[in-house]
């Protein structure tokens, strides 16, 4: 059951970017998918693991991006994606040295309210920017 709806509404008109944040969303929606379906905690580490690189790999892509076009607000928008990437990083620790205790709800949760606005602020204002250039 997806938790997070991949929608229109999120596509910036850059192929690529659109590409990953649809993946994801589709990480997001695996990750709720094995623990929903009581996965072992080696799987749900490992799809954190997945899902932390990939995150890693999309703003390299976006950074690099905005940095080709010259986008103003570049060092605002990499200390937000550092620290996504620290918060992601503190949860699959947490799941890792607390698997039975670990708050799966809030992390996943926290992900697709993260994931969400800033595609519909963040990146919005920056696509809205390199296509008016």
């Amino acid at each position: 059951m997806a938790i997070v709806e991949w929608s229109d509404d999120f596509k910036l008109g850059e192929a690529e970017i659109d590409r990953e944040h649809w993946g994801l969303f589709a990480l997001i929606n695996d990750l709720s998918d094995k623990h929903a379906q009581g996965a072992g905690d080696a799987s749900i580490t490992s799809a954190i693991d997945a899902l932390a690189a990939y995150v890693d790999v999309h703003f390299q892509h976006e950074e690099r991006l905005m940095r080709a076009v010259g986008y103003p607000e570049l060092d605002s928008h990499i200390e937000l994606h550092v620290a996504l990437a620290r918060r992601v990083e503190e949860y699959k620790s947490r799941c890792v040295r607390q698997a039975a205790r670990f708050d799966f709800d809030g992390f996943t949760a926290f992900l697709t309210e993260w994931l969400t606005d800033h595609i519909l602020h963040e990146d919005m204002q920056f696509a809205k920017y390199h296509h008016k250039r």
